[in-house]
């Protein structure tokens, strides 16, 4: 670690905000580091250094674009399975970025540690449904997210036995033959190697890395034996492992539906996975809030001054307006666990009409009841009523 290390323990970067205490890990692309926000009263965070791999103007230019289309994206992400990037910045001839600290064990150190040869097929499994779970997520983005690099090293379990997906396909690796492209050897399906990689491909990454994780062997290229234990799940896996991505299990939800099935295998999911906040503020805007919102959209037309919903539910603003602007703002309360919901008429202050917890049974009722009101208020603010 410390002929690796690239930051001296102290170091204080970004004007002054981010502290070195740690260094958790290194490697010949950068390194992870835990770090103190001095912003933020102290609070730790994981710094992930990435070395600029450009060898010349044009190289370089090339990865600064790409790190912050990728970072732009990535601090967008909400799900309970993926650490929450914060900030990114720039130092010397590396690039950082700042994210969630999750402590804990990668894959592929407890199958070093704990694998006879594989790992109990259970738990593998219960990894597996967390991480398509953030996959499925992923995916349904517009456009779609590839991560481009699952690998056990890339699956961090905490005490609670909870599934983190990390280090998304920023950097490139060269691999001889086959030019410059994003992954790593044996867990990339042969699209991806050819440099066109799609949600699929994230597939056939984590089909070979449930193959490694069960039967103890790292995979070379496209080469898996048939798993010795249940047909079912060996039939799931393959589906995931098939070389032509139009022949493979076609997405996460797909092959989550084909595990959650598995008759003779006892899953084990951490109940925590389910009641995670960000997760349920995820379930609740997806399920409830947006099914909602867009049909104040469509009965509004031109009243309605909002087109387009964000893919997260940090804040929200929703507005209607005919002769005044009139402002539903939508926010997370992470302190208290619930989202709040605010009006705002012109240049008035605005009051608060509701809230929901997002766990709740009655979440979808109770989110009828404050739109109702927010419409209400509206027509009444144009001089007649309407029930929403």
């Amino acid at each position: 670690m410390d002929k690796e290390q690239r930051l001296v323990l102290g170091t204080v970067l970004d004007q002054g905000r981010f502290e070195v205490k740690r260094a958790i890990k290194a490697g010949g692309m950068g390194a992870v580091y835990e770090v103190v926000d001095h912003r933020l009263g102290g609070k730790t965070f994981a710094l992930k250094e990435m070395i600029n791999p450009g060898v010349d103007t044009e190289g370089q230019q090339g990865a600064r674009e790409r790190f912050i289309s990728e970072i732009q994206v990535m601090m967008t992400l909400r799900h309970p399975n993926i650490p929450r990037v914060t900030a990114s910045f720039m130092h010397g001839n590396s690039f950082y970025f700042v994210m969630e600290l999750v402590r804990g064990i990668d894959l592929s150190q407890k199958l070093k540690e704990e694998g006879d040869p594989g790992l109990p097929v259970g738990q593998v499994v219960g990894w597996a449904l967390q991480t398509l779970s953030a996959l499925d997520y992923l995916h349904q983005r517009v456009p779609p997210v590839v991560h481009r690099d699952i690998k056990p090293s890339n699956l961090l379990l905490d005490e609670n036995g909870r599934i983190y997906l990390i280090d998304f396909g920023i950097s490139c690796v060269t691999n001889p033959g086959e030019g410059l492209w994003i992954g790593t050897p044996g867990y990339a399906s042969p699209e991806q190697q050819f440099g066109r990689p799609e949600p699929r491909s994230d597939l056939y990454s984590l089909g070979a890395t449930m193959h490694q994780l069960i039967s103890g062997i790292k995979p070379r290229d496209f080469d898996f034996e048939d798993l010795s234990i249940d047909a079912q799940l060996n039939r799931a896996i393959v589906a995931a492992l098939k070389p032509w991505s139009d022949e493979r299990v076609q997405s996460a939800a797909l092959m989550a539906e084909s595990l959650t099935n598995l008759k003779n295998i006892a899953v084990e999911i951490p109940t925590s996975n389910c009641l995670d906040f960000e997760g349920a503020v995820h379930s609740y805007k997806s399920e409830v809030l947006d099914p909602k919102l867009k049909e104040l959209i469509l009965r509004y037309g031109n009243e309605c001054h909002t087109r387009f919903l964000p893919p997260n539910l940090d804040y929200l603003q929703f507005v209607l307006a005919s002769s005044t602007p009139f402002e539903l703002q939508i926010t997370k309360d992470e302190d208290r666990s619930l989202v709040s919901f605010r009006t705002k008429q012109g240049i008035l202050d605005a009051r608060l009409i509701g809230e929901v917890d997002p766990k709740s049974s009655d979440r979808a009722q109770r989110t009828q009841e404050i739109l109702g009101q927010y419409v209400q208020d509206y027509e009444e603010s144009k001089g007649w009523g309407i029930a929403f």
